[in-house]
């Protein structure tokens, strides 16, 4: 129940800073115009992750072996495949699409329901992690307001509405119960701020703590849609040439995009 509570209130979160996007049209480019509402928020979260996730986070990493977090993270890696396969979809990356498809299948199949990436063996099926707030950056939806999300911490506007989509799209969702989906949902959010741990000193050392999580969370996601709009484009508009043997191929490459702090699942712990 807690858990439906909270996706709830990510999707009305979502509906009111739509609200204040609109509010905000026509005014002069400002990556933080929320700037003094962000910084109350950001105060908010760090008090509850200090009082309930870290301590949480730091026991899970003291019981729990590495190799069992190592497979934790591919399972819930393997689960944020299937709206992957929905946005690369929606962005016309089909051939992304079959590929991110495959390996959900093999390493559903073959690495036991998902706790081994078999798919990436000798890198052959890199992870590749896509979220509905990539697709509306390929749509046509580029620049967007820095928001703090109470209790999600950093995102940005668009990326925000992209969340609440997201929530339709992940398969926890839709499971009858109750206790295995918040259980789920519970075990992902705690893997995943157990993850960040090991960046927390570098936090730590920044003048201003706000600005710090600002600049990097804006630079590395500022990187991560700009790649998938080039893929995006490539695709769509790389004409296709006829090899010797009379068959079509194209010049498209494939990108490995880069780890994102939007609250996607986790991907396995180094």
């Amino acid at each position: 129940m807690l858990i439906k509570n909270i996706q709830k209130l990510v999707v009305l979160l979502s509906i009111f800073i739509s609200v204040l996007l609109l509010a905000g049209c026509g005014k002069a480019k400002n990556p933080d115009p929320f700037e003094s509402v962000n910084r109350s928020s950001y105060s908010f979260n760090k008090g509850a992750d200090r009082l309930i996730a870290k301590p949480v986070a730091r026991a899970y990493e003291t019981l729990i072996p590495k190799v069992f977090r190592y497979l934790i993270g591919n399972f819930f890696q393997n689960l944020g495949e299937i709206p992957t396969v929905i946005n690369d979809v929606l962005q016309g990356e089909f051939s992304d699409a079959r590929r991110d498809s495959a390996r959900f299948i093999l390493n559903s199949t073959w690495g036991v329901g998902g706790l081994l990436d078999v798919a990436n063996a000798k890198g052959k099926m890199p992870v590749h992690n896509q979220d509905f707030g990539k697709t509306l950056y390929v749509w046509g939806y580029k620049e967007s307001a820095y928001f703090v999300i109470p209790v999600f911490g950093p995102s940005t506007v668009r990326d925000a509405i992209g969340r609440g989509v997201g929530i339709f799209m992940n398969i926890c969702t839709y499971m009858d119960s109750s206790a295995y989906r918040d259980g789920l949902y519970t075990l992902s959010l705690v893997n995943m701020r157990a993850n960040f741990l090991k960046i927390e000193p570098l936090i730590g050392e920044a003048v201003d703590e706000y600005l710090f999580v600002r600049n990097a969370y804006l630079q590395n996601r500022q990187y991560a849609l700009e790649n998938e709009a080039r893929k995006a484009e490539s695709q769509a508009t790389e004409p296709s040439t006829e090899t010797k043997e009379g068959k079509s191929s194209t010049k498209a490459e494939t990108a490995v995009t880069s780890k994102t702090t939007t609250g996607e699942l986790p991907g396995p712990p180094e």
